[in-house]
């Protein structure tokens, strides 16, 4: 399985490193290049565009600053666009729910799926492997996304898409 994962701070790092750990392929960006460039010494093929990542990604993950970061990467630059059909994108950045509900309804538009799983836990859970994951979407890309989300911690699912957000809110 191939895993595009965009946005490689100080959350970003730490799961990609975990999801080479696991054995998936990983393809990676970050705005500032260097950031990523760290995953390479541990197997990561490191692009300079985000649609390059995800070329042929079965799952691309976001972990960004906010929503309006993750439409302009999504949707300004292209990169939802170059995603194959029928892959899934979950969205690990704290976002607001109307924004998640409107980043997977146009998702759905090319026949992407959508999770929106924000993480509690920082940076000692990302580097252990112990996030609470809350996850809104439809049942079966939760299904999809689990063996994913469980090399990041326990995942939850909450309900439907935006239900991650409002979890995360709550919490």
């Amino acid at each position: 399985m191939k895993i595009a994962l965009l946005g490689i701070g100080l959350m970003g790092y730490p799961m990609g490193r975990r999801i080479r750990d696991a054995g998936y392929a990983l393809h990676v960006w970050n705005r500032t290049p260097a950031k990523a460039q760290r995953l390479a010494a541990f197997g990561a093929v490191v692009h300079d565009k985000p649609v390059d990542a995800v070329q042929d990604a079965d799952i691309v993950i976001t972990m960004l600053d906010n929503g309006s970061v993750v439409h302009k990467v999504l949707f300004d630059l292209g990169t939802a666009a170059a995603m194959k059909l029928g892959a899934l994108l979950i969205d690990m950045s704290s976002i607001k729910p109307a924004e998640a509900r409107d980043h997977a309804a146009r998702l759905s538009e090319l026949h992407i799926a959508y999770l929106d799983a924000p993480v509690s836990g920082g940076t000692i859970g990302a580097e252990s492997g112990s996030l609470a994951i809350m996850a809104g979407g439809k049942p079966a890309a939760f299904d999809q996304a689990l063996p994913v989300l469980n090399v990041f911690g326990r995942a939850t699912h909450v309900g439907p898409v935006g239900a991650g957000q409002l979890a995360k809110l709550a919490n």
